[in-house]
């Protein structure tokens, strides 16, 4: 059976012997006189002997205690040590401003487990929001990295794949009828995916729903308003209707990138690379290749029909 020593009691035996009596070191220790008694008989019970012996009104070690005190000086200097040093540590905290995309939101526990454990001295303060905001937030240094949906601008940004689409809602009544689109209000990086798609496809569209977050365009798909584009696996993560391929024209997966303020440590940015890459498996993912920007071939938008 293992009996172990208590650094408390240790330092009420090293305060005595400095200080010269157990009233002093009650003092010093804020402690009762009771409570340092109390201390050095549970010493005596491991020395299976008495700690002092009396000499008039002098205090001295037993022979027993003569050792003991050593290393109770030594355990005690550690200890103080080992708590200034792991202060520090905490003292010097950093924390970490990362973005990520409404619709990367699924993504969000195994991101913040990956950015724990690569960066154990950062504590992590995350935010949501749609790709184009939090790409100006980075820019502007509110956010030190972002995990968005388009491809990389700056020379230190990530590209980190993409993310397969497919459309989701209603199914079309009326062939070569306007296209009821979901859409999230500008600027949003996924609406004007959707628009490029439905303008190649030469499909006139009309507007039924903006709205200024994804979970909006969520709740008008389940409501049976229209149609978008999200990520090819929504009916599994969200319960949405997923829309007949053949009614629709064909879209392109989402670029993903981390966008990365002036000023982020190498360090830091590899690491949410590699959080992000792996928690972003919980989408259909094409993992990391060339990042030509689609947004740069396509003409823009056609206007929408009245609605």
């Amino acid at each position: 059976m293992f009996r172990n020593l208590d650094v408390g009691q240790l330092r009420t035996l090293v305060t005595i012997l400095e200080t010269g009596g157990f009233r002093r070191a009650a003092e010093r220790l804020s402690l009762t006189q009771p409570a340092v008694s109390q201390h050095i008989r549970r010493l005596e019970s491991l020395l299976d002997g008495p700690v002092f012996t009396s000499t008039g009104r002098r205090l001295r070690l037993s022979p027993q205690a003569e050792e003991l005190a050593g290393y109770a000086r030594r355990m005690v200097a550690l200890n103080d040590e080992a708590v200034a040093r792991v202060s520090a540590v905490a003292r010097r905290e950093v924390v970490l401003s990362v973005g990520i995309s409404q619709q990367f939101e699924p993504a969000m526990p195994e991101l913040l487990s990956g950015l724990t454990r690569l960066l154990p001295e950062a504590r992590v303060a995350l935010r949501t929001g749609l790709s184009a905001p939090l790409t100006a937030r980075v820019a502007d240094g509110e956010l030190d990295l972002a995990l968005i949906s388009a491809p990389p601008r700056g020379s230190r940004d990530r590209f980190l794949g993409r993310i397969q689409l497919a459309w989701f809602g209603r199914h079309l009544v009326d062939a070569g009828a306007p296209l009821p689109l979901v859409l999230c209000a500008e600027p949003c990086n996924l609406r004007v995916h959707v628009l490029n798609s439905v303008t190649l496809g030469r499909l006139p569209w009309r507007s039924v729903y903006e709205g200024p977050d994804l979970p909006g365009v969520r709740a008008a798909i389940r409501a049976g308003l229209g149609n978008t584009c999200l990520p090819a696996n929504a009916d599994e993560l969200w319960g949405l209707r997923k829309a007949p391929t053949e009614c629709f024209p064909p879209v392109d997966p989402v670029p993903v990138s981390l966008v990365v303020a002036p000023g982020t440590k190498e360090g830091v940015i590899e690491a949410a690379h590699l959080a992000a890459r792996d928690a972003l498996r919980c989408f259909p993912y094409l993992d990391e290749g060339t990042h030509d920007d689609p947004y740069d071939l396509v003409p823009e938008p056609a206007q929408p029909l009245a609605s």
